[in-house]
Order: structure tokens, then sequence, then C-alpha cells
């Protein structure tokens, strides 16, 4: 008599989505091989960039449309929460966070109302047992409060655009809070006026972004990087992986439950991340801290930080995200650490002057900021801010527009002609801004199409040879940087040169952004003792590999052409 073998069919695992792969890294290895996790790299649909995105004639509703380039993980997240056993959300416990945990109920057919919701405050093995045992429905209130302020935002911002194509030219843009932070650079040129000291028992959000100006020289964005980074945590060993500090929201920036000492986790942190956890953990510690800023002759960043306190505005999770804007799109320049605006932001400033005071005024962004707190208690809803808000909007946009009369039409980016001259027929080569950045194009068209990157000069220097560095768009919006010295030196890189030298060598440091977690910052030598054992070593290795076999790939292609053609 045969024995039969009976198949153990398999059991599918539940599944655990978040954002970012950082976090999605941590909560694999606490959960085990019990759970799925995987990482959605940030929202998967926004409000579309190229339109306003939202029907003025229907109550504002949002059209959210599918981000470029996440449709293939979009459909592969399909097929995993379709298989899954179970669904949980482990998005960050903040309103952004659990508007995005809202899209995935929306997107993956997860029911809201069901117990999906894992908040994580920290993220260690106790805590994210007692998330996912006490995972609870979607807070619709929660995540109404951010959607009316992204509705509000989105339309502003598109709306601003529209005004300011027809003052000056096409593509310059503003949004709430970045034009408040225009006017302020504008107003504290003559920095801070007196010494300003901040001092409590235990530091929030926006105090630890100040403590780590004054005390480690970091701006408020390397802070907010690093933060999101202690969060997410780290591998100690073989078997203990967790984050050092719990969630840094809206609350006090506290250490997590899994408490330990700074020297015991100093050999697994990168310089930066170590001053940080460093710093905080002596805070905390301390129960009290207290820090002076004392006058400075220009605009820098403590000057510009009490300016927003002295207004009343939160800033703490929007001022990196905004100083960033405003200095990429050329509004604002940032030399020596001083904040200037440039003549493009004054044009902006003079173009909004009067006109939409009462609609982007201080009070205005206090009074939304409160009302989208009143969201969350209940008392207001969704619907009668944002139409109230974008009504009111709309009505100031029709009377500036009207008043535009004839000149309501976008003008085209002014061109500036250059002592090089195109290849293919004399003329004088252009300065054109275009929807990625700034070419150079021939004077003569439309008779001559010719046009071709515009090559910038930077400050900072090229680690192999010491000539100034280069900028250059290439294929869309990417941009190169290189030396000078080309071909002579071969040194490129696609990661952003800093206005910072490496402590150790001197050299320029670079910064490598990631799709789905906070950036890196590095020594752009090679030969340097901090590139020793660096993660970026492996990741440009790997880079480097993906180039040569795309190039391998290239040129058989090429072959294969040549070949039919020469067959014919």
């Amino acid at each position: 008599m045969k024995c039969e073998v009976v198949k153990k069919e398999k059991v599918p695992k539940s599944l655990i989505l978040t954002e970012t792969s950082g976090k999605a890294k941590t909560l694999k290895k606490i959960v085990g091989s019990s759970y799925s996790v995987i990482s959605t790299d940030g929202f998967l649909k926004d409000l579309p960039k190229s339109r306003i995105g939202i029907d003025t004639e229907n109550n504002y509703t949002p059209d959210y449309i599918t981000i470029r380039g996440k449709g293939s993980l979009l459909k592969e997240l399909k097929t995993e929460t379709l298989n899954a056993r179970r669904v949980f959300l482990a998005t960050d416990p903040d309103a952004a966070g659990e508007f995005i945990a809202r899209q995935y109920c929306e997107i993956f057919g997860v029911n809201p109302k069901s117990r999906s919701r894992i908040v994580l405050n920290d993220l260690t093995k106790a805590a994210v047992k007692a998330g996912i045992e006490n995972a609870r429905p979607i807070d619709e209130k929660l995540a109404d409060s951010f959607q009316a302020g992204q509705i509000i935002d989105k339309l502003a911002s598109h709306r601003i655009g529209e005004y300011l194509e027809c003052k000056i030219y096409r593509g310059v843009k503003v949004g709430r809070f970045r034009a408040i932070l225009l006017k302020l650079i504008k107003q504290s040129a003559g920095g801070l006026k007196k010494s300003v000291t901040i001092s409590g028992e235990r530091p929030n959000l926006a105090d630890v972004q100040k403590l780590a100006l004054k005390e480690l020289k970091f701006s408020a964005s390397r802070t907010r990087q690093i933060l999101t980074q202690l969060y997410e945590g780290f591998s100690f060993d073989k078997k203990e992986i967790g984050g050092l500090i719990k969630f840094p929201g809206a609350g006090n920036i506290e250490l997590s439950d899994d408490l330990r000492k700074p020297e015991d986790v100093k050999e697994i942190l990168l310089s930066n991340q170590f001053k940080l956890y460093d710093l905080i953990y002596k805070t905390v510690s301390d129960k009290h801290f207290s820090v002076t800023f004392d006058p400075v002759g220009g605009c820098d960043e403590a000057a510009l930080l009490n300016a927003l306190d002295e207004l009343g505005i939160d800033w703490a999770a929007h001022y990196s995200a905004g100083i960033a804007g405003l200095i990429k799109r050329g509004y604002v320049s940032a030399k020596d650490s001083i904040f200037t605006v440039t003549e493009l932001g004054e044009r902006i400033l003079n173009a909004l002057d009067k006109d939409f005071d009462d609609v982007l005024g201080v009070e205005t962004y206090k009074n939304i900021s409160a009302l989208e707190k009143e969201i969350v208690a209940g008392t207001v809803t969704k619907q009668e801010l944002t139409e109230n808000y974008c009504d009111k909007f709309e009505k100031v946009f029709a009377e500036v527009m009207k008043n535009l009369g004839d000149d309501a039409v976008p003008k085209e980016v002014p061109a500036i002609e250059t002592d090089e001259v195109c290849e293919k027929c004399g003329n004088k080569m252009v300065i054109r801004r275009g929807r990625y950045g700034v070419f150079l194009a021939c004077s003569g068209y439309p008779h001559c199409k010719n046009t071709k990157p515009y090559v910038e000069y930077l400050e900072q220097k090229c680690p192999k040879c010491g000539g100034r560095l280069t900028q250059r768009r290439i294929k869309g919006n990417n941009i190169l940087y290189g030396c000078e010295n080309f071909p002579t030196c071969d040194f490129n890189t696609w990661d952003e040169p800093q206005n910072i030298p490496c402590k150790i060598c001197g050299s320029t440091m670079l910064l490598h952004r990631f799709k789905d977690r906070a950036p890196l910052f590095y020594c752009s030598n090679e030969n340097c003792m901090t590139r020793e054992n660096h993660p970026m070593n492996k990741i440009l290795e790997d880079a480097k590999k993906r180039y040569e076999i795309s190039k391998k790939r290239r040129e058989e292609r090429r072959e294969k052409r040549e070949l039919k053609k020469a067959a014919k």
C-alpha cells in the first residue's frame, strides 16, 4: 500500500504597508517571517503638478492621479494585498500618515472601519506588538485635516502661479508658506536685533532643530532628516533592531523605550547621527535646556526661525521643504549661511504686494492651521474649511486678473544672449528657461532648432584636480555635476555638491537623495578617511555596475542595428 504525501497548503501572510523603506526594513526584522512588509515609497497618488487638479465647480473635489513611475509598483501592491490574509497600515502617526493610510484603503479595497491602522510612536518589539494588537480604524477627522490643508495649498499655489506668469513669466509660482518665508527673509535682512533664548524641560521638534543649529551648526533641514533616521531605526546586532527616539511629531521629543546610551551605539551610527542623538539624549536626560542666539548682521537661519516664532507660526514641519524650494527656484540665495532675496524674489514680492494680503497673510495662515486642528476635534468639517477659504481666494484671484486687463496673458521667459555661437547656423546662442530648467537655444529659432545643455559654474571645487565644479541638465530634470577641466579630469556625480567642506580633508561634501528616505551626506574625496566603510561606497559601486551593464547593452543594440543596415 502506497503512502500518499499530503501537501501542506501555504497559509497566506498578513501584510504591513508603510511609506518608507527605512521603516519597512526595521519592521521586517521585528515582526519576522509571519508578516510581509512592503514600502510604498511615499504617496502612491497625488494631485497633478501640471494642472490645478481640483474641481472648482464641484465643492473643490480633488482629482488624485497615480504618481509617475509608480504604475508597476501599484500593480504589484494590488496583487500582494489581494493575496494577504490581513492588511495592516503602518504609516507615520500624524495627520499626513493618517491620510496616506486612508489612501491605501481606497486604492486596495481595505475597509477603513476595520482594525487595520497601526500607530507606531516607537519602533521597538514591544511597541510594534502592541500596535498590531490594538490596531484601530482610520481616524477620518485626522485624515481630513491633512487633506483640507493640501487642497487649500494646491489651489493657492496654482492660482498664484497663473497670476505670476502674467506679471513675470512662465514657471514662476509660490505657495502660502513660501510666500510668508520670502517676505520674512526680506524683512529680516538686518538679522537678529537682540539675543534670543529658548529654554524648557523637554524639547519639541522646533526646539531640537534650533538646538542643533546652535550647538552642532546643523541646518533645520539636516536635523529633520537625521531625526527621521533615528526614529526609523538601526540594527544593533544580529538580533536587536529598533529606533533610538520616538516619532518626532508635534509633541515633545522622547527617547525610545528601549533606552540606549549614545556611547553604546556610537559604532553603528554615522558621525552626524551620533552627534544629534548625543545632544538629544543629554537634553532629555537633564530635563532642562537653554540656548541663546546672539545678534547677527544678516538673515541667517536663526534670525529667520526667530521671526517665525515671533509671528506665532508653527514652522517645524514645513520649514525645511519651504526654504529648500525658495533656493532651488532662485527666489532666495544662501551664501555663507546668509539668506538674501534675489532679483526674481523681489519681483514676486512686488507682484504680490497688497492684492493677496488678505488670503496670503500671516493671520490667515495661522487661522487655517487652527481650523485644521478644529477638524480633528470635530468642531469644523473639511468641507467647511476648504469651501470658505477657496471661495474667498477665487474672488480675490478673479478681481486681480480682471484688473490686469489685456496683460492677463502668460509671458515667455526672457532669453539672455551669450557669446557662444550655434555650430549649425552661426547665430548667437541664448539662455532660455523651460519646463526642466535652463538650457541653451539658437537665437535663430524657429529656422534653427539647435539646443544643448547650459553649463553653470559652481563655487565648489573638484576633489580630483581642484577645478571648479559645473552643473548641466541631462534628459529631463536630471542634473549632472562635473569638473570644468573635462575631459582632462573625469570627475562627475549625480549627487548635489554642498556649501560645506569635509571637516577631515576639506573636500566638497555631496548630498545623495533617495526616493523613499532621508538624504545622505558624504565626502566627495573617495580617499578621505570618512569614506572608510561608508554606506555610499556600496551605493556608488552598484550604480557603476548598472551603468556598465547598460552601456554594454547599448553597444550591443547599436551593433545589431549596424548589422541589419549592412544586410540590407
